[in-house]
């Protein structure tokens, strides 16, 4: 995670869209940081729909979400705090890995020390007494929210180096992780969240395409 978290003082410089981006990244690595409790289940459940417009990756991100909504409504705390713990954490090793050195990089190369050093040029890092490595999906999501959306003494970064963070750190593992979720039998909760992931990824990819 970074060291820096929480709304900018003053006057929001970010736009209204960048900020709904900003936050889908917050859920999703508050969601991938450890299992969401009864508020957060709730929240979730009375959140507004999106409107489901345009084709393609559009529409399936609002079905996307308004299945997460409602399987939000339908499951409660302990159910959830059990499926995570039995998917990520598990008794000696996890179901599915939420950490991109399991699903990219080869001999000779490391995904979480090049990552490393890319935070590092970003003047970000983990904070002290975070207990994940930084090549976690959620502190893969809260960086990419910090980029977009700043922290208390973090400017927002340019689309350009928002583009180029996601497309090396995440665009590349983040459907194979999302797909080992949704095919194991332990998935309940977490298929409709790794299915909203995917989408919401898609529609990360085709925005950074036209920009």
């Amino acid at each position: 995670m970074t060291d820096a978290a929480g709304p900018l003082p003053g006057p929001d410089p970010v736009a209204a869209e960048d900020r709904a981006r900003a936050n889908f990244y917050a859920l999703l690595a508050r969601l991938y940081g450890a299992a969401p409790d009864a508020s957060l289940l709730s929240t979730i459940a009375a959140a507004d729909e999106l409107p489901a417009v345009g084709e393609g990756a559009a529409r399936d991100f609002a079905a996307s979400w308004r299945a997460l909504i409602a399987q939000s409504a339908a499951t409660d705390e302990q159910a959830a705090a059990e499926e995570y713990q039995r998917l990520f954490i598990g008794v000696g090793r996890s179901e599915v890995s939420l950490h991109a050195s399991g699903y990219i990089g080869g001999a000779g190369s490391s995904a979480l020390a090049e990552l490393r050093g890319a935070l590092s040029r970003l003047g970000l890092g983990r904070r002290e007494g975070v207990g994940v490595y930084e090549d976690h999906l959620a502190a893969i999501c809260e960086t990419m929210r910090v980029l977009i959306g700043g922290a208390p003494g973090i400017e927002p970064r340019s689309i350009a180096q928002q583009r180029e963070f996601f497309a090396t750190y995440l665009a590349p593992w983040a459907e194979s992780c999302c797909n080992a979720i949704r095919n194991s039998s332990v998935a309940n909760y977490y298929h409709r969240v790794a299915e909203f992931t995917q989408f919401f990824v898609a529609i990360e990819r085709d925005s950074f395409a036209i920009d």
